[in-house]
């Protein structure tokens, strides 16, 4: 009863808690620190020391080049790499490598991944229908170059929070980079709770990333350890109110928009260059229509009607009723006992069969195609005389997707001998459908002209291609703006619960931002990111080094990176940490700046070797007496195999690849690759990013889903990763390029072979012993399956 008595006891206090009485929301202040010549190997030895232990000695030299290409960019050293740094005996040569590693391209691309974990980015919008959000790419761009160009961090923030008003503003794809529901129903406060959810997740993303602060908790009720109230909590929704989901238009550069100008330049000179293959006007009929189409033609007996359906605009093919008249009355019909046949269905309660010759109109009764192709038929119970034909896809409206855009209608007396008697193709062509083919009729001039002809067409559609390609350069998925509406305190939460007016603000306890009621929306998030990147903020630069010290060793100096709260855990190093956030500031927010002090520290280039003795006294190297060996992440180990078979490709940026194969339904279903190209093997950053599926083989390496942020990842030993690393059709493709690959470097001579792999795998030379084995196990096995050994080993996928 004294532990229920005091718990909620505690429950109210976050009232009255003064924020001096906990260590992260004092003031950071820099510590004295005397005799170091590096204050970080002072302070951890300083704790260490207490604690009866002492710094592990330095790594060999190759343990310290392939230690520091795993952990800056995800990928081991070249053999090359690693000998240069051997044969540079000058005392400084390690602090050059480092400088050297900083300034790749490479860098940006590991440690973004790291950022885009954090800020719950992807490219699907989660939930039942989780559709692609095409544009959302620029903002992991984003990231990476602003890692790599070392933007200042107070900078990096305020781009986050209100890039839209400090230049071309990318960067606010971090507020609407979590998923959002997309599918709106007719309930007034379900609509109402969508929007609730949307803003919540914008709150506790910016809370968890800047801030170390569980501002989400304080949604129904004040925070019930931290000094965060519920007006604080819809203070920061006023924040935020006037954020929604979307894609915006950039400025187009000046390049950009000449390129434009010259594309359609040549488009205008084509189009004249192809005019004459045109029909004259009168010889097409109008194109195929969302509501209504008619197809007439003279009078046939037929048993049999069938619709073939070569192409839509988009998706699977839908038609709400196929009507087939004799004379005035429609045959078609099921109650005339008409039977409907098709190529395959769409599994759907509101896309059925039935539907296609039911005699009711509009989507919900309609038939869609199991495929993108297909065909519908309908047999009349006797011969029948018909000449006309009428469909649609939605004769309601409300629907401009699925439109047999490319058709053909045959009748038969028979299964046997079919008559065309419609088709697309005398119809102008389908004006959202990109195809200009119909456009053009080639047929009746000379062989070389036409020829002629169909090059130019060919011609005007990669210039087409290439023009929207162009013109939606300047699309990202960065959100959009307005002046927000009032809001309210809402008691519990209830949208429809509405208590008093709230002014936007932040947390009360630390800051007023001084905003009026009808402050402008931008005003809004710009006070927010200046009190953030302020470095009067006594969270901001903790927050950030302790990230950086995680990404390092494994844990933070603080165990809980994105709760700095009551609740959340000591520093490990209280001083160690503070001293890094004043470094941090003082240095113009460098990230850059603090990686060089712990890569340069001997905390950081300590050996790794067990101690027997000193693991009994901390087991899991929480007070670095070695440096803490671990598993490498997913995208490492998928980017290190294929960088050994030698084709990773390096190209950086742009749309990235994907890993699934998907079913365009209107609920996208995503389907693992079974095989792979080389569009396949770039590094993993680039592989598009969908929420609530992993990767089929390096997902389950503790790859988060991103649909809530992930500060830290959780590291699993299990079945299936050994599984997948040994018997996944993409290792076993992988191991086998990496065989040619072996055999094209150094040839047929076995223990040559062998040497090479290990310079590649390990960055060192085999022992007598492994090269005897290795030979031996090729020799009895096959190449193919040594290579696959070696992206199995500990050694391959452990940091060193």
């Amino acid at each position: 009863m004294f532990f229920v008595a005091s718990f909620f006891t505690a429950l109210p206090l976050c009232q009255a808690i003064d924020i001096k009485d906990h260590w992260a929301f004092r003031p950071v202040k820099r510590p004295v620190i005397i005799g170091a010549l590096n204050p970080i190997d002072g302070l951890i030895a300083k704790k260490l020391h207490a604690n009866g232990l002492v710094h592990s000695k330095v790594a060999d030299r190759i343990t310290l080049v392939r230690r520091l290409y795993l952990i800056m960019h995800g990928l081991p050293p070249t053999p090359e790499q690693v000998q240069e740094f051997i044969a540079d005996s000058a005392p400084d040569a390690f602090s050059r490598l480092i400088e050297k590693v900083l300034a790749s391209q490479r860098y940006g691309e590991r440690w973004a991944s790291h950022w885009l974990d954090l800020v719950r980015f992807g490219e699907t919008t989660g939930f039942e229908t989780n559709r692609e959000r095409p544009n959302a790419w620029h903002y992991r761009d984003w990231v990476i170059d602003s890692l790599n160009i070392d933007k200042p961090y107070d900078q990096f923030i305020r781009e986050q929070l209100v890039g839209d008003a400090l230049g071309q503003g990318i960067g606010t794809g971090f507020l609407v980079a979590g998923p959002n529901d997309i599918v709106k129903g007719q309930d007034p406060k379900l609509g109402k709770m969508q929007r609730m959810n949307e803003l919540d997740d914008m709150i506790n993303a910016t809370g968890t990333t800047f801030l170390g602060l569980t501002t989400g908790c304080a949604r129904c009720h004040d925070h019930k350890f931290d000094p965060i109230s519920q007006k604080d909590y819809y203070s920061m929704q006023a924040i935020f109110a006037g954020v929604s989901h979307g894609d915006r238009s950039l400025k187009l550069s000046q390049k950009i928009k000449r390129e434009i100008q010259q594309k359609k330049a040549e488009k205008v000179r084509l189009k004249e260059s192809l005019s004459r293959f045109i029909p004259k006007s009168g010889a097409l009929r109008k194109p195929v229509s969302f509501t209504y189409n008619e197809e007439k033609f003279p009078a046939i007996k037929a048993k049999i009607v069938r619709f073939n359906i070569d192409r839509s605009n988009s998706s699977q093919p839908c038609i709400d009723e196929l009507e087939i008249f004799s004379d005035k009355d429609n045959v078609a019909l099921a109650s005339t006992g008409a039977i409907a046949t098709s190529s395959g269905d769409f599994i759907h309660p509101f896309h059925k069969l039935e539907h296609i010759n039911d005699g009711l109109y509009g989507n919900s009764k309609s038939w869609i195609a199991a495929e993108s192709t297909g065909w519908i038929q309908i047999q009349f119970p006797k011969v029948e005389r018909i000449d006309r034909i009428e469909w649609a896809r939605d004769r309601e409206g409300k629907f401009s997707d699925r439109l047999a855009v490319k058709y053909r209608i045959e009748v038969a007396l028979n299964a046997d001998e079919w008559v065309q008697v419609s088709s697309s193709s005398d119809r102008k062509p389908f004006l959202k459908d990109n195809q200009e083919n119909a456009l053009y009729e080639f047929s009746g001039f000379p062989q070389k002209e036409a020829k002629k002809g169909k090059m130019m067409l060919s011609e005007l559609k990669v210039i087409e291609k290439q023009l929207v390609d162009l013109q939606n350069q300047n699309k990202v998925y960065a959100g959009n703006f307005t002046q927000p509406k009032a809001t309210y305190l809402l008691y519990r939460g209830d949208p429809d619960a509405k208590r008093e007016e709230v002014s936007p603000g932040a947390i009360s306890a630390f800051a007023s931002l001084n905003l009026s009621r009808s402050e402008p929306e931008q005003q809004r998030r710009l006070a927010l990111a200046d009190w953030i990147a302020s470095p009067d903020n006594p969270l901001t630069s903790r927050v950030l080094v302790n990230r950086l010290w995680q990404f390092h060793f494994g844990d933070g100096i603080v165990g809980t990176p994105s709760d700095f709260g009551i609740n959340g855990m000591s520093p490990t190093h209280p001083k160690l940490l503070d001293w890094l956030s004043v470094e941090f500031m003082e240095n113009d927010w460098s990230i850059k700046h603090i990686h060089r002090l712990i890569l340069n520290s001997k905390t950081w280039q300590q050996s790794s070797r067990p101690n027997i003795e000193a693991m009994k006294i901390d087991a899991s190297t929480r007070l670095l007496w070695r440096y803490p060996i671990r598993r490498l992440a997913a995208e490492a180990i998928r980017d290190s195999v294929v960088m050994m078979s030698g084709v990773l490709n390096l190209k950086s940026g742009g749309p990235g690849f994907n890993g699934f194969q998907v079913q365009m339904e209107n609920v996208r279903h995503f389907f693992p690759k079974k095989s792979y190209g080389p569009s396949d093997w770039r590094r993993m950053i680039f592989m598009t990013k969908v929420r609530q599926e992993q990767e089929s083989v390096f997902g389950v390496f503790d790859c988060p889903d991103a649909s809530q942020s992930v500060p830290k990842r959780s590291r699993s030993t299990t079945p299936l990763q050994a599984l997948n690393l040994l018997n996944s059709t993409f290792l076993m493709q992988q191991a086998e390029i990496f065989s040619y690959r072996l055999k094209r470097d150094v040839g047929s001579n076995t223990v040559a072979q062998v040497k090479h792999a290990f310079e590649l795998c390990f960055n060192r030379s085999p022992s007598k012993s492994e090269v005897h084995s290795s030979s031996a196990f090729i020799e009895s096995e096959g190449l193919s399956q040594f290579t696959r050994a070696l992206f199995n080993s500990n050694e391959f996928v452990f940091v060193p």
